[in-house]
Order: C-alpha cells, then sequence, then structure tokens
C-alpha cells in the first residue's frame, strides 16, 4: 500500500495562504533581526589586495606548502578581527584574482583563512575589458553586483593617488612590510559598521519610523478585526456579511468549470486543482442550502445557482482528475467496481442539497444511481470503507460524505440504504475510536476490518465532527466535546490543534498548512462546522475573530471575502459552509 499522505484535506487552507507565520522560539531574535534587516539592511564588503596586506616578508620564514609560503600570521589575525566585528564578504582586487576564483577559494579553505570569498573584480582576464586603475575595477564591481545599500573599504598597500581615485574615502593603505595593522582593522570596522555619531542618529531615526509605522500597523490591524467582528453573534446579525460573501463566490465559483479549475494555483498540480475545484462548488452548495433555510427569501435563488454548481461537477472537465486517479470515468462506470467515492459522494450530497432547498426532480435517476453505486460498493468493501484514490488509506472525512448522502437519501426515502449508515458508524465505534481519547480514526487501511491502530489528526477530526452533524447529532456531539477537551488552544488565538501532543509554535503540515502556535488552520477552519451546528456560540465567535486576524475580510459593493480568497478560492467556500451549517429541515 502507499504510504502517500493525501492532501484532500487541505483543499480548506485559507490560512495557508493568509495566516500570519510567528517563529520559533529559539529563532524569534534572530527573526525579528531579520525583519530590522529587511527594512534597514546594508551589505559590507572588503576589496582585499593580497601582497602587502597579507603577503608580508614576514611570512616568508613560515614552511611553505604546495600553494606557497603562507600569509602573514599577524595581518591574517587582523582581517579575521574585521570579518567577525563586521560580518562583511572579501572581493578579490589583487593582482592574484588572474588564478580565476575557485583557485583562490581553495588556497583560503587550505589555509583557513578567515571571512568568505564573493568575487573577483575585473580586469583583463576571461571578459577582456581593460580598466585604467584598481579604483575604477572596484567602481564597476559595485555597479555589477550591488544594487542596495552598502558599505565598503579597500585595503590595498597601493599609494598612487591616481590609482585610487575615486574610492579616496573608503581605502585604507596599509605598510606592505607588516601587513593589515591593529589600528588599519579597527578603521576598517569603523566603516564598515557605518560607527559615527551622524550615521548612528539617521539609524535611530529610521528605527523610530520603522517601529512607529509597524505600531499604527497593529493598531489598524485591531480595529479593522473590531469591525469586522462587530457582528458576530447570530445569524440575524451576521446576515448582511453572509450575503456578501455568498456574492463573491457566486461570482466566482459559478463559471465556466475550465475556467474554475484554472482559479485553482497550478503550482498544486492537475489532480488538486480538480478536486479543489470539486470541494468549491460542494462547500458553496452547501452555504446556499443552509442559508435558504436561516433567510428562506434566498430559496429561489440558491436552488438556480446549486443547478448551476451540479452542471459543472458533472462537466467532463471537472471529472478529469478522478479518471486519471482510477483509470475510468466516475459516471459512464457506475456499474464497476472502483471506488471513486470522494467525487460520487460529493455531487450526491449537492443533489440531496438540491432537493432540500426546493429543487425539482431533474436530478432524481442520477441521484438513486449515485447512492446504489455507493452503497453496493461500501458494503462488498472489507470494513465498509473505501479508498479515495487507488492505494492509498481510507481517509474518514472522505467516507462520511458519502454516508451524509446516504443518510440523506435515507431520510427522504423511507429509510432506504440507513441500515448502511448504521452499520458503517456501529463499525467506526467498534473497531476505529481511539483507546486515549475515544476519537474517531483520521484514516484506516482500506483491507483491514478489525480494530485498529487510531491515527488522530485536528485537521481530519474536525472535519469528521462536521459530516457526523448531518448523520448523528449526538454522537457528533460526544465527538466534539472529545475533541474539544483534547485539541481547542485558547491562546494566543482560539482554534484546534493539529496534534494532540505537541505544540509547535512554527511548522508544516501537509493536511493542516503552516502551524502556528500549534494551531492547526485547517482544523480551525473545520471545527467553526460543528461549533456552528451544535450551538457552541462561544468557541464560534473566538473561531470568526481567529479567521478575521490571520485573514483580513475586503468589502467592496455587495461583495465581501478574506483577503487572498483570490488564490485559495476554495477556503472561502469552505469557511462560509462551517459558518452557517445548520440542519437540513
Amino acid at each position: 500500500m502507499s504510504t502517500t499522505v493525501h492532501p484532500v484535506h487541505s483543499v480548506h487552507l485559507w490560512t495557508k495562504w493568509t495566516a500570519v507565520i510567528y517563529p520559533s522560539n529559539e529563532n524569534l531574535y534572530l527573526c525579528i533581526e531579520s525583519m530590522t534587516s529587511l527594512l534597514m539592511h546594508y551589505r559590507k564588503y572588503i576589496f582585499l589586495d593580497f601582497d602587502g596586506t597579507l603577503n608580508t616578508g614576514r611570512g616568508e620564514f613560515m614552511n611553505p606548502d604546495r600553494y606557497g609560503h603562507h600569509f602573514d600570521d599577524i595581518a591574517v589575525r587582523n582581517l579575521r578581527r574585521i570579518v567577525e566585528k563586521t560580518g562583511a564578504q572579501i572581493v578579490v582586487s589583487s593582482s592574484w584574482r588572474h588564478l580565476g576564483l575557485e583557485k583562490i577559494r581553495e588556497v583560503w579553505t587550505s589555509w583557513g583563512l578567515p571571512g568568505e570569498i564573493v568575487g573577483c573584480t575585473p580586469g583583463v582576464w576571461g571578459d577582456g575589458r581593460i580598466f585604467d586603475t584598481r579604483g575604477e575595477e572596484i567602481q564597476q564591481w559595485l555597479d555589477e553586483n550591488v544594487v542596495d545599500d552598502y558599505a565598503y573599504v579597500v585595503i590595498d598597500d597601493m599609494d598612487d593617488s591616481e590609482a585610487i581615485e575615486g574610492q579616496e574615502d573608503n581605502w585604507i593603505e596599509v605598510d606592505p612590510h607588516c601587513g593589515i595593522s591593529y589600528d588599519d582593522a579597527d578603521y576598517a570596522i569603523k566603516v564598515l559598521n557605518k560607527d559615527d555619531p551622524e550615521i548612528r542618529a539617521k539609524k535611530r531615526k529610521r528605527m523610530k519610523i520603522v517601529l512607529l509605522v509597524l505600531a499604527a500597523l497593529v493598531v489598524l490591524k485591531v480595529l479593522w478585526v473590531v469591525i469586522a467582528t462587530l457582528n458576530i453573534g447570530s445569524f440575524k446579525s451576521e446576515k448582511s456579511a453572509l450575503l456578501r460573501r455568498r456574492n463573491y463566490l457566486q461570482e466566482k465559483v459559478i463559471t465556466g468549470p475550465q475556467m474554475l479549475i484554472d482559479r485553482v494555483p497550478a503550482a498544486v498540480g492537475p489532480q488538486f486543482q480538480g478536486e479543489w475545484a470539486l470541494y468549491s462548488c460542494s462547500m458553496l452548495s452547501a452555504s446556499l442550502v443552509n442559508m435558504a433555510q436561516l433567510y428562506p427569501e434566498t430559496r429561489e435563488d440558491a436552488v438556480i445557482h446549486i443547478d448551476s454548481l451540479i452542471k459543472i461537477v458533472m462537466s467532463p472537465e471537472l471529472r478529469r482528475y478522478d479518471l486519471e486517479r482510477w483509470g475510468e470515468d466516475p459516471l459512464t462506470s457506475l456499474d464497476g467496481e472502483k471506488s471513486h467515492i470522494s467525487y460520487l459522494s460529493h455531487l450526491a450530497w449537492m443533489i440531496a442539497g438540491y432537493k432540500h432547498a426546493g429543487g425539482d426532480g431533474r436530478y432524481d435517476k442520477l441521484y438513486h444511481s449515485l447512492c446504489a453505486t455507493m452503497n453496493r460498493r461500501l458494503l462488498a468493501s472489507p470494513g465498509l470503507n473505501l479508498q479515495t484514490y487507488p492505494g492509498e488509506y481510507v481517509y474518514i472525512p472522505d467516507m462520511l460524505v458519502a454516508i451524509v448522502a446516504l443518510k440523506l437519501y435515507s431520510q427522504e426515502y423511507g429509510g432506504k440504504y440507513g441500515s448502511t449508515v448504521n452499520k458503517w458508524l456501529e463499525n467506526m465505534k467498534k473497531n476505529h475510536l481511539s483507546e486515549s481519547s475515544g476519537i474517531i480514526a483520521s484514516m484506516v487501511m482500506y483491507d483491514y476490518d478489525g480494530p485498529s491502530c487510531v491515527t488522530v489528526k485536528g485537521s481530519y477530526t474536525a472535519l469528521s465532527c462536521y459530516y457526523l452533524s448531518y448523520v448523528d447529532e449526538d454522537f457528533a456531539r460526544d465527538q466534539y466535546d472529545k475533541f474539544k477537551t483534547r485539541f481547542l488552544k485558547k491562546w494566543p488565538l482560539t482554534g484546534f490543534k493539529e496534534y494532540e501532543h505537541k505544540s509547535p509554535i512554527l511548522g508544516m503540515d501537509i493536511d493542516a498548512g503552516p502551524i502556528v502556535f500549534g494551531l492547526s488552520p485547517s482544523g480551525t477552519a473545520f471545527g467553526l462546522g460543528p461549533a456552528t451546528y451544535l450551538g457552541d456560540s462561544k468557541v464560534r465567535k473566538k473561531i470568526l475573530h481567529t479567521a478575521e486576524i490571520a485573514g483580513t475580510t475586503v468589502t467592496f459593493g455587495h461583495k465581501s471575502h478574506y483577503l487572498l480568497a483570490d488564490v485559495a478560492l476554495v477556503g472561502e467556500a469552505i469557511a462560509l459552509a462551517m459558518r452557517t451549517a445548520v440542519k437540513w429541515e
């Protein structure tokens, strides 16, 4: 069996694109320093001659090796002081550069010399250009290689004023008999570190400006969050905000199938472009059903738009991702034995939603076929579970979409397939709950129908709790309470962790996205669903505050969305479905 981790639950990476990334404990100082450097950083260079600066008469008394006599030890120590105190890099301006950069680096490494050599000044070697003076060579290198702020010194024993023209303020002329002296090193350090009262004053002024800008941004963000979350509390008070988010999603998702797929970042690959497009449609469809019940005046429009979403999902363009994984089309192979469970279950769930919102019977024949196929394949499978894709684990949240679809079908058609739903739930409770926490498994082996070693992850469990709400509300509440006890994190932001026994300040998980303060972006987003459905208003409100801090709502006209919804459109659809989760009557 393949050990590939299925990132279907990464489709909800709304905070993967929008979350603020915080540093780990050990790197906190370095992170702050890097942020400051980003605004104030300047590069430092030492243009270094060798003969007369490092290579003096004193080195001739040292034992030579295959590279020749070693450099003067005192001069080398003084160069090391400069490098250690400033972090400057070395550019070779010596005539030794005709040996080539790699050869010089080889000598540098062999002799244990300080600093990193990043280049050589241009000359007649290799590029055919001729410069009249060393000063011109140095300026040419700077013009070609440095685009930001910088400081540099030229350490040379040359005393020709014409040769150093244009570099007088940075030139350090050393005594060729003793090379770089302690005083030379001191002066170089001051120049490279811009260590004079005027420069220090400018740095302090710039730092104050940076801090004021950062403080202003923090204040603006706080005000933005306060204003954006003022109406959070009830479906009545949130109505206008929810309708604006619906308007945005309808405009972006209900389009040509290929255009929708193209709106998913190409970097995730064709499979997940198709899969994320499917989730965008099914989650928007669920949102429209929810809102048709919350706001009955939207029901007629909801039916029209869900119909459009179903047609997108049934299109050959969107079916392609599933076809390529299973080697056959999911809709033309309903009499076959291959799973296709994720695609078929989402389509069946959408048709159930269409009917609940008041839609006609145009999809009834397909609805019957889809549910009959899923039921037959489930009962024929080991452990009553089907794979999302061949050669992978069974992902329980994916299975639950099928169970939700069968449950809704059962409610409408006199209990048909209800026994399959009950068998599946009994099997889960008997064989696939964690012994330590009692939480449902995140994934199980396809060909194993006994008790399993249970893996529990926040992103999967939150999604499972959401789907279970539509299947067995008592079981869903029990699972949600256990999930809250083990995974809910209240500080510094409220959300759900990805891992029960660890809480990394910064990490990355293929299913959860970027882990920040131990929080799972996916788990937190999906945790909003059961919190809403089961009436946990306190946690729901806090999660929506977290979403606003991480996402930032943008409103224009009659539309609203989180800041990067155009990049992670599926996340916006999921957030709306979770925020409006209600029982389908």
